[in-house]
């Protein structure tokens, strides 16, 4: 080969080396700016959201103009029902508590969230005189069904501050109102008798649906089916979060007293007064 051939051939081969070496550094991904996602864990807890009462100039430094600051809206319940303030009563049949409450409307913040919208359902149950400390099962105090049902999750509510936190991801909130046409009966709206005393309500809310109790085989010592293992039915055991499958919950306890109808602070009035 003459010295010509032998200069194209290693014009060629260097030709081909640097494709090659452009194709290997095109192949090389930079570890900077690269962001993963991992969709399979929960990554921002449920919890329970309140405004608090903030003096003027704190609420102009926030907006000058409308003297307003992005807060959660007002539970104006508090924690502890002063019998002094809240003189609440159990009553007879066909008798209402003209003194209950109002109506009750809690918020709760999940910011989970998939292409802008939230992730996460949120479940709450309503606990009449559940303590935690004592290993008793939340799902035997589940009450006030006809104000809360477990089974439902909470409605999205918007609200403006929402958006105008910065600094922060969206906390999609969700509301719960404990109401009816006459308000939140807590000493007589439970579903269960409530005695004279103090009792506690606690409010709990998660992000994954209630623990579920699996169908298991039991014996059915039964000689007509042969002694055949019965099926058992699956039980959804409201109240109790299901941690296994990744929930976080929150809980918020109010302490009231029930007065009985003969107390003369109460009032029980006829349902059928106007």
């Amino acid at each position: 080969m003459n010295a010509a051939g032998v200069g194209r051939r290693g014009l060629v081969l260097a030709l081909l080396g640097a494709a090659a070496i452009g194709v290997g550094l095109a192949c090389i991904i930079p570890d900077r700016d690269i962001q993963v996602f991992t969709t399979d864990i929960n990554q921002y807890p449920v919890h329970f959201v309140e405004g608090i009462p903030i003096d003027e100039d704190a609420r102009c430094a926030c907006d000058p103009e409308t003297c307003e600051c992005p807060l959660p809206a007002f539970t104006a319940l508090p924690t502890f029902l002063d019998p002094s303030d809240y003189e609440l009563c159990i009553c007879g049949e066909n008798k209402i508590d003209a003194k209950q409450l109002p109506g009750v409307s809690l918020y709760i913040e999940d910011q989970d969230e998939v292409d802008g919208e939230p992730a996460d359902k949120i479940y709450a149950a309503a606990l009449l005189d559940w303590d935690p400390t004592l290993g008793d099962a939340a799902f035997d105090y589940v009450a006030y069904r006809s104000y809360l049902d477990p089974r439902d999750p909470l409605d999205v509510s918007f609200s403006s501050y929402e958006l105008e936190v910065l600094k922060r991801p969206r906390p999609y909130v969700r509301s719960l109102t404990l109401s009816d046409a006459n308000g939140f009966d807590l000493c007589n709206g439970a579903g269960r008798p409530v005695a004279p005393g103090f009792h506690t309500l606690s409010v709990m809310v998660t992000d994954r649906q209630w623990f579920q109790r699996e169908a298991t085989l039991v014996d059915s010592g039964d000689a007509t089916t042969g002694g055949d293992p019965l099926e058992s039915m699956a039980v959804v055991l409201e109240g109790v979060p299901n941690i296994a499958a990744g929930a976080t919950y929150d809980i918020q306890t109010y302490v009231f007293q029930c007065l009985e109808e003969t107390d003369e602070k109460c009032g029980c009035a006829d349902i059928t007064d106007p």
